[in-house]
Parts: structure tokens; sequence; C-alpha cells
């Protein structure tokens, strides 16, 4: 595995110099210097952030947008009104009743374009810029945004208090350049859901009170003078004799930058490898110390598998942290409640972690694609605790199959429907998490094993630090297998299809074959594996492709495959001839191996007496 895992760092370098994007792609870049200051008894940040935005599109652009995603935290906002009208069950209440010094807000106070003053408007939680001179393609100008905000209560994600008592955490929490791209602008108004940026550079210094520790996007460059766990090993760091400390953070190809601070917080680090440092900062106690703990073995541990599976993580450092809502990721760190129970953070901490690797180095629009991050993560997670505990490697990779295929209860929607659109949280979370994952695994079932592990590296190489769609990565998935598969991505993204396949009928044909029938019950096309037993003890697999998929599944060598004629497309039943006859027949089972989300199980098998 170590060796597999050092060929992959030789392959695929940090800087992308083998991306294969199509050719004509373009994408947006931000240098951002952004210098805040916090007062912790009032709550209040002044801000100022400085972007360097180049204009690397085909356009010429008037006009210019930013988020101003703190104005969403206030009990009349569109936020609000949004998350009353859907009872959403996963924002907290106390949103609709925050009093004044509880809110979230930024309040602009002027914008410069090139060190000139230009007009602006705030539509809640947009900021639009005019141009006093157009930006053409190959220019760029710079942004200077002077900001006076206020630290709401821990609502969604970040905030203030957190309920496990972390101080501050900085989602979400400055003015942040809309993304750009060949759908034009992104000026999404803020519903509680996904976000998208553009990569870039960040230089931010942060200013607070000196009590509390900061952990945050990307590397300190000042850590031997601040100490805190920073420093180099054997350095003593100067006594601070004033009244507060100036953090100062840098990362690059990153397309978001968040932070927390506390004065309790602990901070532990541990070189992974060469190149790469994991942090963990955390409220020491007798129930949250152990938590972490099982989070650095698990990390440390299943790192070479991550790397040799997904691609190398191409960031110096990675962030485990206790603060914000529930669990959040942001490049270079995860933030995460902590359970109340006894309860592992270990899957929630893995599923974060991932998000470094489907949003982070590979910068889907959550808006539009959340099932490419989320369903990518949840996926990931799963295959990582199947190998990290090879005895439930089956529960890990069937339960959102089974979930999916079984479900009776959730109203769904197409995975196509952006985050935003989607009628409540529960279908969102149903369709992004569980459907996204399956989607994966039913790929995983249709091409093989070496050809998706194949095509999940080449999606890394190809597309690291740049914003894929969802097209870009079936194509990916077509080039690994040779095989055609616009008919699958079309039919489980963009339609509620549903499969349902079975066994009908096994019945002798003369004295020494038997006829099995199949039936398509669905409206979804699936290949077919079918187990045969007989009663001698022996088995055989057969496999009857999709004509429309224009290619074979590649089986391990030690499978002895019996291959059939591909099932015509509109074609609703399907036989195969066996050459012994019915009494030497035990069963036969369609999808013996449960990798189909198959929506009525029980007319899968069929014993023969």
């Amino acid at each position: 595995m170590m060796k597999h895992y050092m060929a992959i760092l030789l392959l695929l370098p940090a800087a992308g110099l083998m991306s294969q994007a199509p050719s004509g792609y373009w994408q947006q870049r931000v240098e951002y210097q952004i210098d805040v200051r916090l007062d912790d008894q009032t709550h209040a940040v002044q801000g100022r952030v400085k972007v360097k935005y180049f204009n690397q599109s085909p356009d010429t652009l008037r006009r210019v947008f930013f988020h101003l995603y703190w104005n969403a935290f206030q009990p009349n906002s569109a936020y609000a009104k949004w998350a009353k009208h859907s009872n959403d069950f996963l924002t907290n209440k106390k949103l609709f009743d925050l009093k004044p010094e509880e809110t979230g807000k930024q309040d602009i106070f002027s914008v410069q374009q090139n060190g000139s003053a230009v007009s602006y408007k705030v539509n809640e939680t947009i900021l639009e810029v005019e141009l006093s001179r157009p930006l053409k393609p190959g220019d760029y100008d710079v942004f200077d945004v002077a900001w006076q905000g206020q630290v709401p209560e821990t609502i969604k994600r970040g905030g203030r208090n957190s309920t496990d008592g972390v101080a501050y955490t900085f989602t979400q929490w400055y003015p942040k350049m809309c993304a750009y791209d060949r759908s034009g602008w992104h000026a999404d108004p803020y519903y509680s859901r996904e976000f998208f940026g553009e990569f870039g550079s960040y230089k931010v210094n942060i200013t607070l009170p000196k009590k509390y520790m900061v952990a945050a996007t990307g590397l300190l460059k000042n850590g031997n003078n601040l100490g805190f766990g920073y420093e180099d090993e054997g350095v003593k760091p100067p006594p601070n004799y004033g009244f507060v400390n100036v953090w100062k953070f840098e990362a690059d190809n990153v397309h978001d930058f968040a932070w927390s601070a506390d004065a309790e917080y602990t901070h532990e680090k541990i070189r992974a490898r060469d190149g790469l440092t994991l942090h963990f900062f955390y409220q020491p106690s007798p129930r949250i110390t152990p938590l972490f703990a099982e989070i650095k073995d698990f990390a440390v541990k299943n790192l070479p598998f991550i790397e040799a599976t997904y691609g190398p993580y191409l960031y110096p450092q990675f962030s485990f942290i206790q603060g914000g809502e529930w669990a959040m990721e942001y490049p270079m760190i995860t933030l995460m409640e902590t359970p109340e129970e006894d309860l592992s953070l270990v899957g929630i901490a893995v599923h974060e972690w991932m998000h470094n690797w489907y949003y982070g180095m590979l910068g889907n629009n959550e808006n539009e694609y959340p099932w490419l991050d989320e369903g990518f993560a949840s996926y990931a997670a799963s295959e990582i605790q199947g190998h990290a505990n090879p005895e439930k490697v089956e529960t890990y990779s069937r339960t959102a199959t089974e979930y999916v295929g079984a479900n009776k209860t959730v109203v769904v929607e197409p995975l196509s429907t952006p985050a935003n659109q989607f009628k409540s949280s529960e279908t969102y979370f149903f369709c992004a998490y569980a459907k996204g994952e399956t989607f994966l695994w039913q790929l995983r079932y249709i091409i093989g094993d070496e050809a998706f592990a194949q095509g999940m590296l080449r999606y890394h190489a190809d597309w690291q630090f740049k914003h894929p769609t969802g097209e870009d990565f079936i194509r990916i998935m077509e080039r690994s297998s040779g095989m055609e598969l616009d008919w699958y991505y079309s039919a489980w993204i963009k339609t509620l299809k549903t499969i349902d396949y079975g066994v009908e009928n096994v019945t002798p044909d003369g004295g020494s074959a038997t006829l099995v029938s199949f039936k398509n019950h669905g409206d979804l096309p699936m290949p077919a594996e079918i187990l045969v037993e007989y009663k001698d003890g022996t088995s055989e697999l057969h496999y009857i492709p999709v004509d429309v998929q224009y290619g074979n599944k590649r089986f391990p060598a030690e499978k002895n495959v019996v291959l059939h004629d591909p099932w015509p497309l509109l074609t609703d039943t399907y036989d195969i001839r066996l050459e012994k006859p019915l009494t030497a027949l035990q069963s036969v089972t369609i999808d013996p191996e449960k990798r189909l989300a198959d929506t009525k199980r029980n007319n899968n098998r069929k014993e023969v007496n």
C-alpha cells in the first residue's frame, strides 16, 4: 500500500500539471488580503478585505457581487422566512427570536475599485458593486471593502457561544466574492444550505484578545512568536505584555477561509507524513478528549488508504476542530459539534475530512450539484470505514443503497435539483447524501472495481483546484471504463426512475437444460449479475450487460463469469439457458451482492424445489 501511495504522490504533483480539463475551460482567480479585529465584549468585528480579482473569462464585467452571509441571521431575514415557511428542522428556532445584540450583521462602510470609491447596494446577503470602468478579459482589478459586523449567536454552522461552549466560530464571515463561471454570476441569496467560491490565495490577519487560541484554514506564519502549540520544536515564544495577539494565516489554492477561537482549547498536532501535519483543537474533558484521540488514531492509520484511493491530500495541514453547529467542512479544517451521548465522532470526522477532496480540492458548485460533494464524501466515508473495519465492510457498502431502495416515506426529488430548491431538508439529505452515495456504489457495480478506482484517481488528477460538474465526472468514468454511461447518469441524476429486477420463472428446457426468465419491473435498466447455485455445491455467475453501455464490465480474473448478449433497452424480459437439468439447480439470485437500490428485493431470488 505504501509503495502504491508513494507512486501516486509522484504522478500527481500539487501544482496540477497533469490536468486534463476540457479545452476552453476557464475559471476566475482571487487573491484576498483580510484584516479583522474582534471585540469579545460586544462581539463586534471591524474588517477590511482587499481582493485582487483576475478576470480570466472571455467576458467583459461591468459589475461584481459579494456574499454577506451574516446578514441572514436576523429574525426577519429571507432565511428566517424560508425556515418558517418550510418548517426546516435543521434551523435553530432561536433564529426567530434573536435580540438585536444577538443577530449577525455586516454593514458596509465603503467599496473601492483600484483606489477609487464606487457605488454599491446591499440586498441583504448580497453586495452588488457597479464598476467605474469595465473589467476586460485578461485584466484584473483590486477591490477594497471596509465593513463592520456583529458575530451572531450560533444558529447555522458558525457564530458565537456554540452548544459545546466554544466561544467563536467564524464561517462565511467576510465579504466573499461571488463565483462567476460559464453560467454567469452565482450571486445566490443565503437560505441555509450550500456554497460556491473562487480558488485563490488568502492572507488573513486576525486581532483578538490574547487569551484565545485560534484554529484556521491555512498555515500560521508567526507561530514561533505566538506559541499555543504552533511553535517549532525547541522554540520558546517570547512573552506578550500587551492585550491582543495578531494571528497571521496564509493559504493557497483554496476557495474559502474559516477560523475558530476559544480560550479553553488544547492543541495537539502530529506529523502524518512528509509535508502534512494534522492538528486537533478541543476543550479537554473526560468525555471529549477520548473522542479526539480516536479521531487522531483513525486518521493517521487510514491516511495511506485514503490517498491511494482518492488521490493525495495537496495541502500542508488539516485541522479537526471542536466548534460550530453539527459539522461542516472548510478548506483544511472541519468543525464539529460533539455529541451529548457517548458516541464516536469518527464517522462524522471522516465524512467532513473527505469534503476536502470533494468540495475542497475539487471545488464543485455545492448549490448546483449538492450530490457531487455530499454523495461523494458519504461514499468515501463508507468505503474508508469499511477498510478500517473489514468485519463490517458489507454493512458500510450496502447501507445507503438498501436505504434508498427500501424508501417508502421520503418524498424524493431529482438529484439535479439545486440545494436551495429542495422542498425540505429531509428530502435534501436523502437525495444529496444517501442517493448521491448510492450513485457511486452502483456506478462501481456497472464498470467494475478496477475501472472505478482508476476513474476516481483520474478525476482527482484532472480537476484538482477547478470546478467540475457531474457531466465532467461521468466523462472521466467513460474514459476509464471504455463504456457509455450517459444512460445511467441521466436516469439516476435527472429523473426519479427506480430499479426492480426479478427472477420470474425457472423451467425445464428439455431433459438436460433449464430456462431462466428475468423481468425488469422498474423503469431504470441496469446490467444484471445472476448467481446460479447447484445442489452439488457448485455455482456460476452470469453477466448480462445492457445494450446502451456498449461494453462489458471487467471482472477479476479469478471469477468464472458466463457472458451473455446485451439486454435490449426497451425489452422487459430476458431469458438465459443453463446446460444443466432443472433437478440440478438449487437457486437463482439476481444481484446477489445487493449492489443495486432494488425497490423490491423479495423477487430477486427463487429457490428450486
